[in-house]
């Protein structure tokens, strides 16, 4: 948990425990200086509400057996809903929820106070699933007919409030919390999302009890939201897209059910390889392959070597990658390594001068995680250079294979948030490089298509440099000789000198210029 967190947390505590002995109603008044977003109010003035939040108290205690939870404002409402064409939601639920015996406690229009409200009067008080799943904060952003919008920060405290209560009624339930969904409603409120989002992801990547993700990607098309794939701009008031239609939901649903399965300890209710209407190459997410190798001790390790260069000597290069990156060398040290030679030819014996971003099996989607949980965050290195997609290339029990379109967009993506958090540094985006001894084996062809598509896509772009070294591994017939990849894929010593001049090449023409 951050100092960030640790902060908010105090506070919430402080402020639920001031209004702890009242009733918590709408009824009484608010402390002057409390976040509305903490403070519990019910909306029993509204017929509709009373009637779902009674109905709901009363379906929890006949269905003790319940494994899982949905809880939020309408968009997981709108789950009950079957209306054709555009909310027809109980298809997607008969698919991937009713089999978990799950229940819908989605309120249209309520926000974190709402949600605190009906956690302590009820809704969940005999229950013990395996998941609750919580999508909430896009009604304090956007404002309600009954308050304003919130700002930010209390919406991150309100969300905070939310999870704290259900980590203690629900003591034995992993918690999914998602990311406020993407929306056109305005320009103020899109800005708080991010910066709500931004805080989730920091605040909740290691916490045991919860698991955080982002879907926000899943909804954008060329960068741009994709308001294509929302019901309300069809709507006769023509309201900005706030609510995902039956496309939309669907799209959603696939987009959480990976993470969802793993949690309940299932296997997907649908196929990996059926779901192909998300780019999965774009959701953040962890660990996902077991390994040799300990995954968040070697996040770990990168967050304590940042923290000590931040505060230091700042690296100058910060290689970002998968195990081919991971094995070349350097800090944080690693107990696999190929390329001692030609680390220290490239970058020197003065290990503080580069950090190694490297992590085996890591897929466009770890890449983007690891970032928003802080690996680069206070880093102003000169260069960095990026190695990643050829494991999103691969199908496994975890990840299915993504296309060479969804890898290019994954890159895209990996590329702003290094951007955002490091603008100043140049970025050596290197191709993908080639695999298996023959000419022929089965991903040569697919690497060959993305590596096209990336030098359409970044080959012209002056701010950073596309470098394929691909060739420079190969025979003329070919093939691909031992002595540079011994196993197909991770580069020798010899093959990591060829990736090492190619960088130091770049690296001497630019800061000559």
């Amino acid at each position: 948990m951050s100092s960030v967190q640790n902060a908010r947390s105090w506070l919430v505590a402080l402020v639920l425990s001031a209004v702890a002995a009242s009733s918590l109603s709408a009824q009484i008044p608010r402390p002057a200086t409390a976040n509305p977003a903490v403070v519990p109010l019910d909306r029993l003035g509204e017929g509709w509400w009373a009637d779902r939040h009674k109905a709901i108290v009363s379906a929890g205690r006949s269905n003790a057996d319940t494994q899982l939870l949905l809880l939020g404002d309408s968009i997981t409402n709108n789950y009950d809903k079957s209306k054709l064409p555009d909310e027809n939601f109980q298809p997607t639920w008969q698919t991937f929820y009713a089999p978990r015996h799950a229940l819908n406690l989605g309120f249209s229009g309520d926000t974190t106070e709402n949600l605190l409200w009906r956690l302590d009067h009820g809704e969940v008080e005999v229950l013990q699933p395996k998941v609750a799943l919580v999508l909430i904060g896009t009604n304090n952003t956007g404002g309600t007919t009954q308050s304003p919008p919130q700002t930010a920060e209390q919406t991150e405290v309100g969300i905070d409030a939310v999870v704290a209560r259900l980590e203690t009624k629900l003591p034995k339930t992993h918690i999914l919390l998602l990311g406020i969904l993407p929306s056109d409603v305005s320009a103020n409120k899109t800005s708080a999302d991010l910066a709500v989002n931004r805080y989730l992801a920091n605040s909740y990547g290691e916490n045991p009890r919860v698991t955080y993700l982002d879907i926000g990607s899943i909804f954008r098309k060329q960068g741009m939201l994709d308001t294509s794939i929302f019901y309300d701009p069809r709507l006769p008031a023509h309201r900005g897209a706030l609510h995902p239609d039956t496309v939309g939901q669907r799209r959603m649903a696939e987009a959480i059910e990976p993470t969802l399965a793993r949690l309940m300890d299932e296997d997907t209710r649908v196929p990996l390889n059926a779901m192909v209407d998300i780019n999965t190459s774009l959701i953040p997410v962890p660990w996902l392959e077991q390994d040799s190798y300990d995954w968040f001790a070697r996040h770990n390790a990168e967050l304590a070597q940042q923290k000590m260069m931040e505060h230091s000597m700042q690296p100058r290069v910060v290689l970002i990658g998968d195990s081919i990156t991971h094995f070349w060398g350097g800090l944080p040290h690693a107990a696999h390594v190929n390329g001692p030679s030609a680390w220290s030819q490239t970058f020197g014996t003065n290990d503080s001068s580069v950090l190694n971003m490297g992590f085996g099996w890591d897929r466009t989607q770890n890449v983007l995680w690891r970032l928003r949980q802080g690996e680069l965050s206070g880093l102003t290195p000169q260069w960095v250079v990026l190695m990643i997609g050829t494991n999103n290339l691969t199908s496994t029990n975890h990840a299915r294979a993504n296309t060479p379109e969804e890898i290019v967009e994954g890159i895209r993506a990996v590329i702003e948030e290094v951007r955002r958090i490091t603008p100043q540094s140049h970025v050596i985006l290197m191709a993908i490089l080639p695999r298996g001894e023959k000419p022929d084996y089965r991903l040569r062809a697919p690497i060959a298509e993305t590596n096209a598509l990336l030098k359409g896509r970044f080959g012209g772009d002056s701010s950073l440099t596309y470098l394929d070294i691909g060739a420079k591994f190969l025979t003329p017939d070919g093939t691909l000789p031992k002595a540079l990849m011994p196993d197909g894929t991770h580069p020798s010593d010899a093959g990591y000198q060829i990736w090492g001049n190619a960088l130091s090449a770049v690296f001497n023409t630019k800061s000559s210029n």
